[in-house]
């Protein structure tokens, strides 16, 4: 086990070392680019998964937790469109809104 930060956190948890998971995705040790890697990294532990906090305050399933992927957790949360938004952002969606 090691000690580390999460990202854009002041939280640290004891986790996997990260020779475990050479060449896999991991929230800890090799991040996707994906849309929400700006948001602060929480753990959720009555979940077991990763989660990443916008700056409403809710929580989105972070997409590199293994749970996610490999969809043993369905990944539901109380959405307020942050996820969507910055992914629809990201792919330059001529379906995206923000209100101008």
């Amino acid at each position: 086990m090691e000690y580390n930060q999460l990202e854009h956190s002041s939280i640290s948890l004891y986790t996997h070392e990260a020779g475990q998971c050479i060449g896999e995705v991991c929230t800890i040790h090799h991040r996707t680019a994906h849309n929400m890697r700006k948001f602060p990294q929480f753990y959720r532990f009555d979940r077991g998964i990763m989660e990443r906090t916008c700056s409403h305050g809710v929580g989105h399933p972070d997409p590199d937790d293994i749970r996610i992927v490999e969809g043993k957790d369905e990944g539901t949360h109380g959405c307020d469109g942050c996820c969507l938004e910055f992914e629809m952002r990201e792919k330059g969606s001529e379906e995206f809104s923000d209100g101008n």
